[in-house]
């Protein structure tokens, strides 16, 4: 008996997984707004109704995506970091991390950086913008250690390269430069300008 249940949570696990995959796929090719619950039913082998068994709504499967987006970024960032390194090597390290998460490897982070919060019910905005705080929480420890001239608010300094980083997802062509080319020059840009 105890084998069957958890088999079943085991497959019920692997049917969530599955749904947010297909919904991630969904999500970065055509926009939360362009997908239905049935274009990502036709990527399982679920009816359209039996996504609502895993999510009760076509929102809250976007916040999963969204946390598992973010989930992901967050863990390759920080494994690039060598904490014993010194701040500038450390935002270096994060930005690479960050900008080869985005632009090569997962569709679930296009979806993070192409849907934007204030285009949301205010609900799934605030969950959405607070996945990102936490995860921007990393870059900002590592702001806070900068030597930075004493008129630079750090505050504005780390929106600056957090926009000019997620930026990149519209302009950036593969074969041009590498991510950890542009990320290593984005850091460089705002250092030579700011740093004590």
């Amino acid at each position: 008996m105890r084998v069957t249940v958890r088999a079943e949570h085991k497959k019920g696990v692997n049917r969530r997984q599955e749904i947010l995959d297909a919904a991630a796929q969904c999500f970065a090719k055509s926009g939360y707004d362009a997908t239905s619950m049935r274009d990502i039913a036709k990527h399982t082998d679920l009816l359209a109704g039996s996504l609502y068994y895993h999510f009760k709504s076509k929102e809250e499967l976007l916040c999963a995506v969204h946390e598992e987006g973010v989930r992901r970024i967050k863990e390759k960032v920080l494994l690039a970091i060598d904490p014993r390194a010194d701040a500038w090597t450390r935002l270096e390290q994060a930005s690479i991390a960050y900008l080869e998460s985005m632009l090569t490897e997962s569709i679930y982070a296009q979806v993070v950086v192409s849907e934007l919060p204030r285009r949301r019910s205010r609900k799934l905005r605030n969950i959405l913008v607070a996945h990102r705080d936490d995860f921007e929480d990393i870059f900002r420890r590592i702001i806070d250690d900068l030597p930075l001239q004493p008129a630079v608010d750090r505050k504005y300094w780390r929106l600056s390269l957090m926009g000019m980083l997620a930026w990149t997802f519209v302009w950036y062509r593969p074969g041009n430069d590498t991510p950890a080319n542009v990320a290593r020059q984005l850091v460089d840009l705002l250092r030579h300008q700011t740093e004590a």
